[in-house]
């Protein structure tokens, strides 16, 4: 796949994300899936979804980063870190 063809689809889904973490933020339930989790009933898996969301976006601004240039592959990086 081209590069920037990657780059765009990592951008879609980075925004997708910070969507998902303003709509968690400013209405104060989480949605990860099956689950609906309450800032105020459960206030730590209310975290972990806005913690994995933020995780997909530093991915998705690695992976961009990656196809402009400027940094290594993030994949290997990961591959190396934990296996």
């Amino acid at each position: 796949m081209p590069q920037w063809f990657i780059a765009t689809v990592f951008g879609l889904l980075a925004l997708a994300a910070v969507w998902g973490i303003y709509r968690s933020l400013s209405s104060g339930v989480a949605n990860d899936g099956i689950y609906r989790f309450n800032v105020d009933k459960n206030p730590l898996g209310f975290a972990l979804v806005i913690a994995s969301r933020i995780l997909i976006i530093a991915f998705a601004v690695a992976v961009i980063l990656h196809a402009l240039g400027l940094i290594g592959d993030p994949v290997s990086m990961l591959r190396s870190l934990f296996g």
